[in-house]
């Protein structure tokens, strides 16, 4: 076994060293998505699953798995469930009260956007058509890993937001309840 080099304080120079050769003992099947790869939509609204993406959909769910629920709750940014995990979705919305205003709403939004989309062989995800008019469409995205779902936001939107929206001294503090 090789050791894994140290800077000159003795603490390994990347996390990847920090992991050592036991790299892979990262549980991404527990963990779920991870990530924030850049892509594209194209001019219909596709989106090629990014190859780090489509690799762990393999892992976890099988080489011919292609089934998955695309929804959004404000039309602004498109939540990519597999078939599995958005059945278990599913079943939290239906144990909240009928009369939840949440629950109407969530429901709401998932019948405007939400359609199922079968990942075609060159691996691509048509949005649904509500989401390809509220502007999810030949634009640049960022896909991020959220553990069960993965989020598709357009750059611009992603850069606004951060604009708008900066990371505060007060965060900082905040986050250190949280060990983050």
């Amino acid at each position: 076994m090789t050791e894994t080099p140290k800077n000159p304080a003795g603490e390994p120079e990347t996390s990847f060293e920090a992991a050592g050769e036991s790299a892979g003992c990262w549980d991404d099947l527990q963990i779920g998505f991870s990530g924030s790869p850049k892509a594209k939509l194209d001019d219909r609204g596709r989106l090629k699953m990014p190859a780090e993406f489509k690799a762990f959909i393999e892992k976890k769910y099988g080489k011919d798995f292609n089934a998955f629920y695309i929804t959004s709750r404000e039309g602004l940014d498109a939540e990519i469930y597999p078939m599995p995990e958005w059945q278990l979705y599913q079943a939290r919305i239906f144990k909240m009260p009928k009369g939840l205003p949440l629950r109407k709403k969530l429901m709401t939004s998932n019948a405007l956007y939400g359609e199922r989309a079968d990942m075609d062989p060159q691996g691509r995800l048509l949005m649904s058509e509500e989401l390809r008019k509220a502007g999810l469409v030949n634009v640049e995205v960022k896909v991020s890993g959220e553990g069960a779902l993965l989020r598709v936001k357009s750059l611009t939107g992603l850069r606004e937001s951060v604009r708008n929206n900066p990371y505060t001294a007060q965060d900082d503090e905040a986050a250190t309840e949280y060990d983050v």
